[in-house]
């Protein structure tokens, strides 16, 4: 018997160990889990952070010449923006609402969104 109870110890004890090194891996993957969470919330605040200053300088003069670079970047990326949506209203004759900017027939005379009182194309 005395066989029998040790391998019956020694098979417990490798269970043990197996079981105590798959909640240490299910442990690790769930904390990258986490972290790839937290550093996605992180980007999302710093996108947040960098879109207030950059409201708050667009139109202000900078002396940081890195920082110029990037404002004059990211209003020429808007200027394309809003010429490709542009392009596309004029093929679906629609037009862009200079407040709110969102696509509104060509014909109205107030935005559908947020109510403000449209100049009317000839």
């Amino acid at each position: 018997m005395d066989f029998l109870d040790n391998a019956l110890y020694k098979a417990k004890e490798a269970l043990d160990v197996v079981s105590k090194k798959t909640g240490d891996i299910i442990t690790t993957q769930k904390q990258k889990f986490d972290i790839a969470s937290l550093e996605t919330k992180r980007s999302r605040e710093f996108q947040k952070l960098g879109e207030i200053y950059y409201n708050l300088i667009k139109n202000s003069e900078i002396e940081d010449k890195n920082t110029q670079k990037v404002v004059e970047s990211i209003i020429r990326i808007d200027n394309d923006i809003y010429r490709l949506k542009d392009e596309i209203n004029t093929a679906t004759y629609q037009k862009v609402c200079p407040y709110c900017e969102t696509n509104i027939s060509k014909t109205a005379v107030y935005c559908s969104s947020c109510g403000a009182k449209l100049e009317i194309e000839e």
